[in-house]
Order: C-alpha cells, then sequence, then structure tokens
C-alpha cells in the first residue's frame, strides 16, 4: 500500500499527522510484516503500541493498541504509513518472498501430512481448532453459550489487571481474537452464533468498566463498535417478530437500566435499529408505557432526572413518528417543547415539514428566548434560511451569533459580506471582545486566527508571544516565524529551556528535540543557533539520552 504525504494528511489531525512524521523519522516504527492483506508493525512511544493495516479492494482499516480517540488516525498509525509508503518496494518484495515460500511448501505437502500436521496443532490450540471447524462447517465443535464467551472475555481482563485488579489508562485488552471469530460465523452466515459473541463482548465490556480508567477512550469505543456489531447481526439475520421480540426486550432491559449511564445511548441506538416492523414498535411502545413520565422535570433542579426523563419521551416520540400517529406525537411535543431545546427544534421541523410555514418560525422564534445562548445553535442554524430570505438584520445579527457558537469561519465570511466598511470596524471589535471574555468562553486561538485573516499580523504575534508557549509558537510557525523571525527565535529561546526543565525522560527529550528543528527553520540566526544548542549541550550534559537525542538536531 503506497499513500502520498498528503492522502495520509487527511487521514488525521494536523497535529497527528506532524507527530507521525517525526515518529518515522526518528526511526520509531520497526517490525514491518505484511503477509496476505494484513500488515503489522510495532511503533514506540511512551510504550510500545502495535499498529494493524487491513486492506481490502479499493481501501483499507487501521487499529492501534494506543488510546487515542480525537478524531482521525493516531501518530502511531499514520508513522506506519508513512513507512509502508517510504519502504513500499522493499516491504513488497519481503511479502512475495514469504508467500511465495508458504506456497512451495504448501505444494509439496501430501494430504495425509497436512492432516498430522492439523491434527497435532488442534491438541495444543483450541483456538484453531475452533476457528478450523467454523471455516468449513459454519459450526464449533462444542455449541458456547453467551456465559461460555464471557468467561473467555472476562479471563483477558483478569490477565491485564495489575495487582490491585485494576487496568490502567493506555493499557488495551486486545478483542481481536473474539472479534476474528465472530466475523468467521458472519461469513458463514451463521449471524445468531455471531450475536452471541457481540453479546458477551458488550456485556463484559459495560461490566468489567469499574476497573478500567477509561470510559470513552479505547473501552468506549470497543464497546460502541460490540453494540453495532450486535446489531447489524441481528437485522443480517432478519427475524420475524416473534424472534425478534427476545432481543427488544434484551435492549429495553439494558436501557432502562441506564448502567452504567454513559452507554444508554448505545442501548437507545439498538432499539432504533432493530425495531423494523408495525410489529416491532407496537411492541416497543407497549415496554415503554409504564416509565413514561408526565412532566420534564426542571434541568437546574436535578440533571440526571431531566436527562433520563428526556430520554424516555424522545424515544416516544421516535415511536409515535413511525406508527405515524400524528394526534399523538403533536400532543406530546406540544407538551414538552419549552422545556427542552432539542424538542423544540424537532417541534419546529415538524411543523415545517407539515406545512405550517408560519407555526414553525415562531417556534423556532421563541426558542430563542427561552433557552441558554449556548444552546441555541441548532435553532439558528434552521432559522438561518428564512432570515437570510426575508429579514436581513436579522440574519446578520444570526450570523453573528453562530460564530460566536460554532466557531465556524463560513459564518464570519458571510457576516463580513454583508456589512459596510464601517460596520465590520465596530463589528470585528466586538467579535475579538467577544472570545477575550470570560462570559464569551475565552478563546485565544481564535482571536490570534481573527488577526491573522483581517492581516492584523503584529497584533497575531504580540498575541502569541503573550501565551509563552511551545505548542502555539509550533502552531503558529507558517503564518509568523518569516514576518517576525527575530521575535520568534527569541520566543523559542526564551521558552525552551525551562520547557526542557519540565521533566526527565526520553520521550520528553525527543519533544524538546522537536522545538528546536522548528527553531533551526528561522531563517537568519545559524550561529545563534549553533551557540544555543551549544550551551543546552553543557547544561544538560549529565543528561546521556538527552544528548543522545540531540543528535537528531
Amino acid at each position: 500500500m503506497k499513500l502520498t504525504l498528503e492522502e495520509i494528511r487527511m487521514l488525521c489531525t494536523e497535529s497527528s499527522f506532524e507527530r507521525g512524521v517525526e515518529y518515522f523519522n526518528q526511526g520509531l516504527v520497526r517490525n514491518i510484516e505484511q503477509f496476505g492483506n494484513k500488515i503489522t508493525a510495532i511503533v514506540s512511544g511512551t510504550k510500545d503500541y502495535k499498529v494493524t493495516i487491513r486492506l481490502y479492494k479499493d481501501d483499507f482499516t487501521a487499529e492501534c493498541t494506543c488510546p487515542y480517540n480525537w478524531g482521525g488516525y493516531c501518530k502511531h498509525i499514520v508513522a506506519t504509513l508513512i513507512a509502508l509508503s517510504k519502504n513500499y518496494e522493499k516491504i513488497k518484495e519481503s511479502k512475495n518472498k514469504e508467500e511465495e515460500k508458504i506456497e512451495a511448501i504448501l505444494n509439496n505437502v501430501s494430504l495425509e501430512e497436512l492432516k498430522e500436521f492439523l491434527r497435532t496443532e488442534f491438541e495444543n490450540d483450541p483456538r484453531l481448532r475452533n476457528i478450523f471447524a467454523i471455516y468449513f462447517s459454519g459450526k464449533a465443535p462444542q455449541e458456547k453459550s453467551v456465559h461460555d464467551y464471557k468467561k473467555e472475555i472476562n479471563l483477558l481482563y483478569k490477565t491485564f489487571a495489575g495487582r490491585y485488579g485494576f487496568i490502567k489508562y493506555g493499557t488495551n485488552i486486545d478483542f481481536s481474537y473474539i472479534q476474528d471469530l465472530a466475523q468467521r460465523y458472519i461469513k458463514k452466515k451463521n449471524y445468531l452464533e455471531a450475536v452471541k459473541i457481540y453479546q458477551a463482548l458488550s456485556e463484559a465490556i459495560a461490566e468489567n468498566m469499574g476497573m478500567v480508567d477509561d470510559s470513552d477512550g479505547y473501552y468506549g469505543g470497543s464497546f460502541r463498535d460490540a453494540i453495532s456489531d450486535f446489531v447489524n447481526c441481528i437485522k443480517m439475520a432478519n427475524l420475524e417478530h416473534k424472534k425478534k421480540k427476545p432481543f427488544i426486550d434484551y435492549f429495553f432491559k439494558k436501557y432502562i437500566e441506564n448502567d452504567p449511564d454513559y452507554f444508554q445511548e448505545e442501548y437507545d441506538y439498538a432499539l432504533r435499529e432493530i425495531c423494523q416492523t408495525k410489529e416491532d414498535f407496537d411492541y416497543l411502545k407497549k415496554l415503554l408505557a409504564p416509565y413514561l413520565p408526565d412532566v420534564l422535570p426542571d434541568w437546574d433542579e436535578s440533571w440526571t432526572n431531566y436527562y433520563n426523563a428526556r430520554e424516555l419521551i424522545d424515544m416516544q416520540l421516535f415511536i409515535l413518528d413511525k406508527l405515524n400517529e400524528e394526534k399523538e406525537f403533536y400532543e406530546l411535543i406540544k407538551k414538552h417543547y419549552r422545556k427542552d431545546h432539542g424538542f423544540c427544534l424537532l417541534y419546529a421541523k415538524r411543523l415545517k415539514e407539515d406545512g405550517m410555514l408560519e407555526q414553525s418560525l415562531a417556534v423556532a422564534e421563541e426558542g430563542l428566548k427561552i433557552f441558554p445562548e449556548h444552546l441555541l445553535s441548532s435553532l439558528r442554524i434552521f432559522l438561518n434560511p428564512f432570515y437570510k430570505k426575508h429579514f436581513p438584520e436579522k440574519y446578520k445579527e444570526n450570523l453573528k451569533h453562530l460564530f460566536f457558537q460554532e466557531k465556524d469561519w463560513k459564518y464570519y465570511d458571510e457576516l463580513k459580506k454583508l456589512c459596510s466598511e464601517e460596520e465590520w470596524k465596530e463589528l470585528i471589535q466586538e467579535i475579538i471582545a467577544y472570545f477575550s471574555s470570560r462570559g464569551g468562553y475565552r478563546d485565544e486561538s481564535k482571536i490570534i486566527e481573527i488577526y491573522l485573516k483581517e492581516k492584523r499580523f503584529n497584533e497575531a504575534i504580540e498575541k502569541v508571544l503573550s501565551l509563552r508557549s511551545l505548542s502555539i509558537l509550533d502552531y503558529y510557525f507558517k503564518d509568523l516565524s518569516e514576518k517576525f523571525p527575530e521575535k520568534y527565535f527569541k520566543a523559542y529561546k526564551n521558552l525552551i529551556i525551562p520547557f526542557a526543565d519540565s521533566k526527565a525522560d526520553r520521550s520528553h527529550y525527543r519533544n524538546v528535540v522537536y522545538h528546536l528543528k522548528k527553531m533551526k527553520k528561522i531563517p537568519g540566526f545559524k550561529d545563534e543557533f549553533r551557540e544555543f544548542v551549544k550551551m543546552l549541550r553543557k547544561k544538560y550534559s549529565k543528561r546521556p539520552a538527552f544528548l543522545d537525542e540531540m543528535k537528531k538536531v
């Protein structure tokens, strides 16, 4: 697999891309192997992480055992993709040689020899025995229950848990074996056996969250994937209502129990996905009826009670919509829309869909008066097309508030286009003041970006320097270092020493070197930079790991 740097950049955040490039340049990607359509690599970071890439006809997937979960691929995957592209021919040649060797051996093995080999391996490896049976028959030698699968997964947790029965952040249990097993059943169209596996996996993850320092990262993501696969298998099984009922009961029970509460959303998703027919929705409505609240509590009195009641009402609205019970839908939404901005938006949208535009606008504008500003973005987005067409002044005011909340430049650019030069001078000061105040969710980076967009570079550099942050210097390096080389060089010089003093480990030293390399790129300071590096080597002469990393500057 060979991707260009630009193609890799599109798969991750800018930060992950830059750190991935650094990891590759530092030679931290090792043990790259490919056999068939699977590629594996070990990437060194704060610890060794395993990257697995699976190739498909026109695509690929990539996973890493690190805890990264902030959008796009992590730096370890990025570094591996770069290594694959840079060493494409070498890896391909090694893969072909390995596959040819195995193929040659297979061609020279008799059927009896192969059988004897498999019998011996089956004695030693029950998992291989299972995989073999599933591959050729679609069934395991011994049928397993959800409980049996959970015992296997719980054993993994016990293996990884430390002395106190707790799994540290960044320690990620590899569930790939159990997931691969489910995929083998799916390939053989034995969907209900795969359902057992995904049910066991989702239950084991949920029940063991108390021993894991990670509710939304790796384990939260693994739970969401397990529920999604669980649901997809039920749908692929194409069950009639009678056979689907136990699964509706199961997910509804989990949804009502709400334990742990941060997984309720996934059970909500599961119910909405597996219910497809009128019988399904009638049954779900019947299950929900005893739990429906009469009133939606005030959120500021008890957020938990408010949220739980809101979720139940939202589920009822979904069911009524699917059953086309319009009268009951409108009665319920009218009763609660003034208590929740989401219901207010839903009501406005439904009125619009049903041709009641005037009432729709009235409901949305009522919401603007009722709810706090930070909850109004969705209502403002809904109103924006109407304001643009019929109310120019309201449109400008709406764009301003949308930029405040969404921080999306499309609103900024549109607003600027509509303003006269004098209006904009006044408005830009209001915008900067908003992002400078606590009430406006103080955002120094947004102020810098506004200065850059308006070509107010002197103010931009002063704001950057005032923050005294190497990461901020790094982020705006391309925009400002060439315009203010002396100030940029001096800022790096002042910040790198206290940064270097803040920690004493090799990973930290690599970060110091990363910033030194940035500093080195500032034109016109070759001699000063050489003297600065010389001073650092002398200052940290008793840190051999630091001196070793400094060889890369």
